[in-house]
């Protein structure tokens, strides 16, 4: 009887080694870019650069991020494959000429774009002007992101709905501001990567849960969230530390001060450097 033969497991790659070939990659994937470039004339670019950076301002009103096929299907055409070079340039135009940076988020092999406000704006100074129901929702916003916050960086859908319901926005009933409270929130907030709605595994019924989204995470920062609750119950942030602090906050408010660490914590690490675990 003939011997089985043995299957040769292949090696794991270390985390190194596929990090250079992704360099590699991408120094490759230049290369490519900067001899199809070659091909068009200076003109012919610099129109490309503007009709790209036109169409990501556009694009951008709708809060979705913006996919790369579709720059490359809708603007770049028969330049697609000169996309590295002349994204960087729009970038470059979006950030110096309109102060926005552009932000790369990565999903698998998908890549999309956003964009996130660059300049150091005084709070008391705002740099867009909102309609009405544009500051309604984005006050909606920022109580989730805060509830998100100081419950841990997660919190519960149930948790959630709850928590509106006991502030007037009932999940269940069509909102006189808002419509369909649950759409937006799991759809619209979602889609605009403010949240993140994550179906919890071996739950039955269904469970969900939420975390803060890669554009809430660029467009603001814990301690930003952390002061408006503390302005909710005026407080300033940094009384968080004090002794006597614990005698005069309400039960449902003990976890700010572990809350007060993890701004820290994220402030020291740079950036969009996101705990999702409970930090109480």
């Amino acid at each position: 009887m003939p011997k089985a033969k043995k299957k040769t497991q292949r090696p794991q790659r270390s985390s190194q080694a596929e990090s250079s070939d992704e360099e590699v990659e991408a120094t490759q994937s230049l290369t490519q870019a900067q001899r199809a470039v070659s091909n068009f004339s200076q003109a012919d670019i610099q129109k490309k650069v503007t009709e790209l950076v036109q169409y990501i301002l556009i694009a951008d009103q709708k809060k979705i991020p913006i996919k790369k096929k579709e720059i490359n299907r809708h603007v770049l055409k028969e330049m697609s494959k000169s996309f590295p070079i002349l994204i960087k340039k729009a970038e470059e135009q979006l950030q110096y000429v309109f102060g926005f940076k552009l932000q790369t988020e990565t999903t698998g092999k998908q890549t999309s774009y956003m964009l996130v406000n660059a300049i150091d704006l005084n709070e008391d100074e705002p740099h867009l002007k909102w309609s009405p129901e544009e500051n309604a929702k984005t006050g909606l916003l920022m109580i989730i992101l805060s509830l998100i916050f100081m419950e841990g960086n997660v919190v519960p859908d149930t948790k959630l709905w709850h928590t509106l319901k006991r502030l007037g926005v009932d999940s269940e009933k069509n909102h006189e501001v808002f419509g369909d409270v649950k759409k937006l929130v799991t759809q619209e907030f979602v889609r605009q990567a403010y949240l993140e709605y994550v179906r919890q595994p071996n739950t039955d019924p269904p469970s969900f849960e939420f975390r803060w989204g890669s554009r809430a995470q660029a467009e603001t920062t814990k301690r930003n969230v952390l002061e408006f609750v503390c302005q909710i119950y005026g407080r300033e942030v940094d009384d968080v530390d004090s002794p006597e602090y614990g005698n005069c906050v309400p039960m449902e408010l003990t976890k700010w001060t572990s809350q007060y660490q993890d701004v820290v914590r994220s402030e020291m690490e740079g950036p969009n450097v996101s705990h999702n675990e409970d930090s109480s």
